[in-house]
């Protein structure tokens, strides 16, 4: 009886909540706990941003107490954080149907193709339980939950899209976040 209470519960959610981009529901996938962690220097409106909108397609979502970036992710030569080395670091912390998301305005690059060290906006593995982003490549603040969302997409396996107007598109080491504008009709089923 008490599954069917909040199934019921859920489904109410999601007939009558909705966002002005793209329709929002809650379902047996959003069951995992999000837990956003900010990390090293973190601008209050890009985190509020983010949190209210990865709230929006996950109906757990938890903003834990700031920390600072651990040492062993920095990279001196480059002057920046290993993302790699920040999502191992989450993944060890993370709990049984835990995602760490986390969120930082400091500058992270992981290896892309022959580049050992490339610059960029965020990473999660797929599937994973932690990803991490950064707005510090990201010209107009407002659009990071958009990147979050994309990173969480991947840690529930999603792969990229060739929508271009999807967050789960390829950013191909470019900010497009001004171009994207919702989660595409495929995407989203990995949401729900």
């Amino acid at each position: 009886m008490k599954n069917l209470k909040v199934y019921l519960i859920v489904l109410i959610m999601s007939m009558t909540i909705g966002s002005n981009s793209s329709p929002v529901t809650y379902s047996k996938k959003s069951t995992k706990t999000i837990k956003i962690l900010p990390l090293g220097i973190v601008n209050q409106s890009v985190m509020k941003n983010v949190t209210d909108s990865v709230s929006k397609y996950f109906p757990n979502v938890v903003v834990m107490k700031k920390e600072d970036m651990p040492k062993e992710a920095w990279y001196s030569p480059r002057k920046r954080y290993r993302a790699d080395k920040l999502i191992h670091w989450m993944s060890g912390r993370a709990k049984e149907n835990e995602v760490w998301l986390g969120i930082t305005s400091l500058d992270i690059s992981t290896t892309k193709g022959t580049n050992p060290d490339s610059g960029i906006m965020g990473l999660g593995y797929m599937p994973g339980n932690a990803c991490i982003i950064s707005s510090y490549r990201i010209r107009n603040k407002s659009n990071v939950y958009k990147v979050a969302i994309h990173e969480l997409g991947h840690t529930l396996g999603l792969p990229h899209c060739k929508n271009k107007e999807c967050y789960m598109r390829d950013a191909e080491g470019k900010d497009v976040t001004g171009y994207e504008k919702r989660l595409c009709e495929k995407c989203i089923l990995t949401f729900k």
